[in-house]
């Protein structure tokens, strides 16, 4: 609400955003979709750390505009990977991009999505709306994968190219341990 007690027209977007969405319909039009502002979760149960492998603009494979701002998690094998704000699920399945292997997309309320690649197995079926923090998937080392892990980001829904983020706040470093606070749903 601004000064004059009338809500924004940029509040009022969101808000009929986030009905629509809980209504099971969306929004599509030339808006661009941001994660500025947005609060993720680590992808993975609460008190759990895991090691950052590749962090974004990681050397070995986070470069161009597809993967740039991914990070890579050491998770084990067949590990629980968590939804990292809640949403509708756009994919769940075997990749049209081979690299990817098993994935989950799962689109948010401000018009984002994040990706989950390397699965060895996806929970859900697609148009399933999932709360922040529900298991989604297993973590594993499908596509083009050489180790299991998760690789995770934000993403454009439409175009798939990655978007900055942040994750608890901050940006998690390669090599870093971060400790989710990411509750099961």
């Amino acid at each position: 609400m601004g000064i004059t007690g009338k809500a924004s027209p940029r509040r009022l977007g969101t808000i009929a955003a986030a009905v629509l969405m809980a209504a099971g319909l969306s929004i599509t039009g030339s808006g661009t979709a941001s994660a500025a502002n947005y609060y993720y979760e680590l992808p993975f149960p609460a008190g759990e750390a895991y090691t950052v492998s590749q962090g974004p603009e990681g050397t070995f494979s986070h470069t161009g505009p597809y993967n740039e701002y991914a990070w890579d998690f050491a998770l084990p094998a067949n590990y629980e990977v968590s939804a990292a704000q809640g949403g509708q699920i756009l994919v769940s399945d075997w990749s049209p991009y081979w690299q990817n292997g098993i994935e989950v997309i799962i689109r948010h309320s401000n018009g984002t999505c994040t990706h989950y690649a390397h699965l060895n197995r996806a929970l859900y079926n697609a148009g399933t709306w999932v709360p922040q923090g529900r298991v989604v998937g297993w973590s594993g080392t499908t596509g083009a994968s050489t180790d299991y892990h998760l690789h995770y980001q934000v993403i454009n829904c439409s175009t798939r190219v990655g978007i900055s983020s942040t994750l608890q706040g901050g940006v998690p470093r390669t090599g870093s341990r971060p400790v989710s606070v990411n509750t099961r749903a």
